[in-house]
């Protein structure tokens, strides 16, 4: 539980620091902005340079993490259900008044410092400045960084982290060869489920199971490769999937996430998922494809086997099922703690040599879900 915790602390503190930074640079920008046209706001200009960059960074800071702390645990919640376009405008009208709020306050504190025991200052006054003067130009530029910042966001959530930065960085713009471990990751007997439910509840069935399973993803260093069908795929680097098991432990602490959820996949489903996996490592070219629709891929025998291998686990009757190849990558003491066993082999088409399959059993020992 700590482990769960902790993970879902990280990416909400990765989440914050991002907003916090994304508003600092934009105050900076508005500097720049209005510095270049000659238009700085007469406040501004009452202190040095050096003070005017300290002032705006702690600006930025103070409107960044309220609003950050706010979107994490409030407007998070409240736009889940939204669509693309309905989170952009609630976020962005949300990030525009919050904003607005805390800058108001922020410059009445700051102006009762800076001048009021000089007894110059007036709340009147310093109000009335602020709508005549600032606040329009305050709201188009808050419009325009909420805007920015959020779809930022919706972008990265949709496409993924990885892949968004893999993108924009052209890491797969040319070709090459990578050392990886693929996980695939089906649901056991999906066309009954989907026979029982219905194509929408069987949807829904499927969205929960996707949402459930990204937090032991996460921890254990997986990247969601992609989505097919009822099943998903997997992958890690061969160092970060072998190192500490991650790629086996991910599978079952996935399965326990499951099983943790039961009573509430019974109340919504009258069932529980029971999901099986096949695993294998091995050398892929990874690269881009598509013009009107770019996507990153990972191409080889590597991927077509770890499919096949999770294609007969139904005939094993094993929740798991890994090559051989995989098996010789982890290390002894480690994996030797959990007797993995021989199941059995198949021959790929095309092949001579045929691949032989391993299972373990659910560890509940052995893989602490902590």
């Amino acid at each position: 539980m700590l482990m769960r915790s902790s993970s879902k602390n990280r990416r909400k503190l990765k989440s914050i620091i991002r907003i916090v930074t994304a508003f600092v640079v934009w105050f900076y920008v508005y500097l720049a902005f209005f510095t270049a046209f000659g238009m700085a706001f007469n406040e501004f200009s009452c202190l040095s340079d050096r003070y005017l960059l300290f002032r705006l960074g702690a600006m930025g800071f103070v409107v960044g993490v309220t609003v950050a702390l706010a979107d994490v645990f409030f407007l998070a919640r409240l736009t889940r259900a939204l669509n693309f376009i309905l989170t952009l405008v609630v976020g962005t009208l949300f990030y525009v008044t919050l904003s607005m709020g805390v800058l108001l306050v922020y410059v009445l504190v700051e102006d009762y410092f800076l001048y009021g025991h000089q007894g110059v200052f007036s709340v009147e006054a310093r109000l009335q400045t602020f709508f005549t003067g600032e606040f329009s130009i305050l709201t188009f530029f808050l419009v325009v960084v909420g805007f920015f910042i959020n779809s930022f966001r919706l972008v990265i959530q949709r496409v993924g982290e990885k892949n968004f930065w893999n993108a924009v960085t052209g890491r797969y713009h040319i070709p090459h060869h990578q050392e990886r471990v693929f996980m695939f990751l089906d649901l056991k007997s999906s066309t009954t489920m989907a026979e029982k439910l219905g194509c929408e509840r069987y949807h829904n069935l499927l969205h929960d199971v996707f949402s459930d399973i990204e937090e032991p993803i996460d921890r254990y260093k997986g990247e969601v490769y992609q989505y097919v069908g009822d099943g998903v795929v997997l992958t890690w680097t061969t160092e970060k999937g072998v190192e500490n098991l991650n790629c086996l432990r991910c599978f079952f602490s996935i399965i326990n996430r499951i099983e943790s959820f039961s009573r509430r996949y019974e109340d919504r489903y009258s069932l529980v998922p029971q999901l099986k996996a096949g695993l294998h490592s091995g050398r892929v070219i990874a690269g881009e494809v598509g013009e009107e629709k770019r996507e990153i891929v990972f191409h080889g025998d590597t991927v077509n086997t770890a499919s096949r291998i999770q294609g007969e686990c139904n005939r094993f009757r094993e929740q798991i099922l890994f090559s051989k190849k995989l098996l010789r990558l982890f290390d002894k003491e480690q994996i030797k703690a959990y007797s993995p066993r021989q199941i059995g082999t198949i021959l790929l088409d095309g092949r001579t040599a045929s691949i032989s399959l391993y299972t373990i059993s659910d560890p509940t020992d052995g893989f602490p879900d902590s």
